[in-house]
């Protein structure tokens, strides 16, 4: 019966990598897209916002 139960988690997780793997790829993917999207500032805002501190 134990041999049975480690059969069947060792096939769940056989069956669930590609599911894990698609999803890890797909939110470095988001990430990548949200960081390479954001705009950083350019130095003559950046002085701007120092001087109305």
């Amino acid at each position: 019966m134990q041999h049975e139960t480690i059969d069947e988690a060792e096939l769940t997780a056989q069956r669930l990598r590609p599911l894990v793997l698609v999803v890890v790829a797909a939110k470095l993917a988001v990430s990548t897209l949200l960081l390479t999207t954001v705009q950083l500032p350019t130095e003559s805002n950046r002085t701007e916002i120092v001087a109305l501190r």
